[in-house]
């Protein structure tokens, strides 16, 4: 299982990072500090990511410009990855916007537990 992080919290990277290294599903997983990041990774990496987890809330490009981006240059070519939305807010019309993407497969409030990663990942793997 391959697994990417797109978070701007610095704290939360380093423990999202820790739940991975402890975690029994996860092979590899990437940080990315921002989206921006994260896109490069995607466009140079050979290991297909299974599941990416993205915030809605970061500076210079938020999770949805994230998501739009992915959906229109990596979709065809990771075809089988979930994305996840995974942010702090708790406002519905967030939730709605991100659901209506036909990548995002779940809305998530943080945070993200070491059980609830490992049940996404899981999910993944048995689909």
């Amino acid at each position: 299982m391959n697994v990417i992080f797109i978070d701007d919290d610095e704290d939360l990277n380093f423990l999202q990072s820790r739940m991975c290294t402890r975690s029994q599903v996860i092979n590899h997983h990437y940080i990315a500090n921002n989206a921006q990041d994260a896109l490069v990774y995607l466009s140079e990496t050979q290991i297909p990511p299974d599941v990416i987890f993205v915030d809605l809330n970061m500076p210079e490009m938020n999770g949805f410009q994230f998501i739009e981006r992915f959906e229109d240059n990596f979709s065809s070519r990771f075809p089988d990855t979930q994305l996840y939305v995974l942010s702090s807010s708790v406002s519905e019309k967030d939730r709605k916007n991100s659901l209506a993407y036909l990548s995002v497969k779940d809305f998530l409030v943080k945070p993200l537990t070491q059980d609830k990663m490992e049940s996404i990942c899981l999910q993944q793997v048995n689909s």
